[in-house]
């Protein structure tokens, strides 16, 4: 009796509970979208290491336990997430899962448990019972990754990985259609990353689509490789990246049935615990040639033919480039015979221009750091240049030489570069300035051989991370966080929000005018390409799971993909649709 009167009363536990509250506090923070991505990945990584260090010193140090209990106690805290992260599954997403769940659950269990069991003479013991019982589920889960909001993807340890190995090239894949009613029309291109433009607009012409009436026809569906690289389209054959197993893939399928063609595999393996494994860049497919950067910097030329390689450099080991958080993401841009990509190694290795028919360098513009972006060639003020943003700003660059023309950085510029700029006028372009932080619209001017630049307007009203933008008309139609907006614009207000679809991406069809939204659940929707009002048509379930890959367009057909399966649905084409499909 005297130490439940005395000893086990006397108990500090009120820094715990106050520690406890601040980490529960962080972990509803840090997955509400609309907070910048930045600031929630440092309530969901730094917040546990800061209170773990802080829980750490008053158990040891002010919790009034006694000696053998803190030393019993702080010896269980080590051995529960070691015995656990032995017997779990060896992945850096469940890795991460228990430093950033584990160490708050700790925090919450050795806090109930003290303040249920402060009285009884074993309560020590108790606490580091319900520690066990708290990290015993770890090693019967895996964690796929995290979404855009960084809720956990958590499934069974014994269940079937998403990232199961792709079928075989010889295998079949599930047709919907005849192969007559899968014709695609002659002429189409979409041959890089968002398109011809580079804009994420397609110029077919198709009917006005209403899937509320008459739901896309579902032509084929096959299984992929992990990875979030979209489609470049070609002469009827589809080209993108995958991850298969220890192979990292370059393949051909068959946009007619979606037949594989032909597979280019690397010994090589990009894989990081939010996004998981898998390229993150669109192939780029230019007379008879298929340009591809991997995940982990093989930058490779392939013949569209059979596949074949024609030539391949190693960023990392030739240039020492360093591979970025998320992995090298920038698309290749094939410029004349100029191939133009972000390696970020230092000295003037940081965007390159190798030529496309043997790799070599040609030029280099310093840059480091990390960088998530693709070059865009633009014509301002009537003078070409390729346009790059990285952590200093916008760069405006011959083509030529690399030689800078002009660089301007908006005033509420963050980086590093998520979203390619695009141009919108003669004069103007969009660019993000950061994660999260906002677009801006700038104005080039060159007078007397003296270039000006001037921000029109910035605006925090359209906060996107990695989502792209589309314009039409006098609209800027993209994703605040995981809402979709619209902005003005010639001004850059908000003229409406709505929509709720994650982290997704967008295509824009000019004619009809009309956008199809890839959801981050796999949902398709299709929207009203107006500024007055938000309105969407309808929604439709396409895929399953995590999906942020780019949705492409080609004539009547909307390819679409994530990191399991790729689809091909038919948009009604209507009377209105050209003979080759295209304008």
């Amino acid at each position: 009796m005297e130490f439940r009167n005395q000893e086990a009363c006397g108990l500090r536990l009120w820094p715990a509970w106050l520690l406890a509250v601040v980490q529960a506090v962080a972990l509803v923070l840090s997955v509400v979208p609309s907070i910048q991505n930045l600031v929630r990945f440092v309530f969901m990584m730094a917040v546990p290491a800061l209170v773990g260090l802080l829980f750490a010193l008053w158990l040891l140090l002010a919790s009034r336990l006694r000696g053998r209990e803190k030393l019993g106690l702080a010896a269980a805290g080590a051995l529960g997430p070691a015995l656990s992260a032995l017997l779990s599954v060896r992945d850096p997403a469940l890795q991460t899962t228990l430093f950033c769940y584990g160490v708050p659950l700790a925090v919450f269990l050795l806090t109930g448990a003290l303040t249920a069991f402060g009285r009884q003479p074993h309560r020590a013991a108790l606490a580091a019972l319900a520690l066990a019982l708290g990290w015993s589920p770890f090693p019967l889960l895996r964690n796929e990754g995290f979404d855009g909001s960084y809720w956990p993807e958590f499934a069974w340890r014994w269940s079937s990985p998403s990232e199961a190995p792709a079928v075989a090239l010889t295998a079949t894949p599930e047709i919907r259609a005849e192969p007559k009613d899968a014709e695609l029309p002659e002429g189409a291109v979409w041959p890089q990353f968002r398109g011809p433009e580079g804009n994420g607009a397609s110029s077919a012409v198709v009917a006005e689509q209403n899937w509320a009436a008459r739901k896309p026809k579902e032509l084929w569906r096959i299984r992929v490789g992990a990875g979030w690289s979209s489609f470049a389209y070609a002469d009827g054959r589809l080209y993108t990246q995958e991850q298969r197993g220890g192979s990292e893939c370059v393949t051909c399928y068959s946009a007619r049935n979606g037949s594989p063609v032909w597979c280019h595999a690397d010994a090589a393996r990009f894989s990081e615990a939010v996004s998981g494994a898998g390229p993150r860049s669109t192939p780029s497919v230019v007379r008879g040639c298929v340009y591809a950067l991997g995940g982990s910097g093989l930058l490779t030329c392939l013949s569209a033919g059979d596949g074949k390689p024609l030539w391949q450099r190693n960023l990392v080991a030739e240039l020492k480039a360093p591979v970025p958080m998320w992995g090298f993401s920038g698309s290749p841009l094939i410029l004349g015979d100029k191939l133009i990509v972000y390696a970020g190694a230092d000295g003037d290795n940081g965007l390159i221009a190798v030529d496309a028919h043997s790799g070599r360098t040609l030029w280099g513009f310093p840059s480091t750091g990390m960088n998530y972006t693709t070059a865009r060639p633009m014509t301002l003020a009537g003078e070409g240049c390729v346009v790059f943003c990285d952590g200093r700003g916008v760069h405006a660059l011959s083509p030529e030489n690399g030689r800078v023309l002009w660089t301007f950085r908006p005033k509420d510029w963050e980086g590093p570069g998520m979203i390619d700029p695009q141009q919108i006028s003669p004069s103007g372009l969009l660019v993000a300035l950061g994660d999260g932080i906002g677009i801006a619209r700038l104005e080039v001017r060159k007078q007397e051989g003296q270039w000006r630049i001037d921000e029109a307007w910035s605006s925090d009203q359209l906060c996107p991370s990695f989502n792209d933008c589309v314009v039409l008309g006098n609209g800027v139609f993209g994703f605040n966080q995981a809402l979709f907006t619209c902005l003005d614009l010639a001004t850059g207000r908000r003229k409406w929000q709505g929509g709720h679809y994650g982290f997704g991406q967008a295509v824009l069809m000019k004619a009809p005018a009309q956008i199809v939204v890839a959801a981050e659940n796999g949902d398709a929707a299709l929207l009203r390409a107006g500024t007055e009002s938000f309105e969407e048509i309808a929604r439709l379930p396409v895929l399953k799971g995590k999906t942020w890959n780019h949705p492409v367009v080609v004539g009547n057909r909307l390819f679409m993909r994530n990191g399991k399966v790729a689809v091909c649905l038919r948009l009604d084409a209507g009377e209105r649709a050209a003979s080759n499909g295209q304008r």
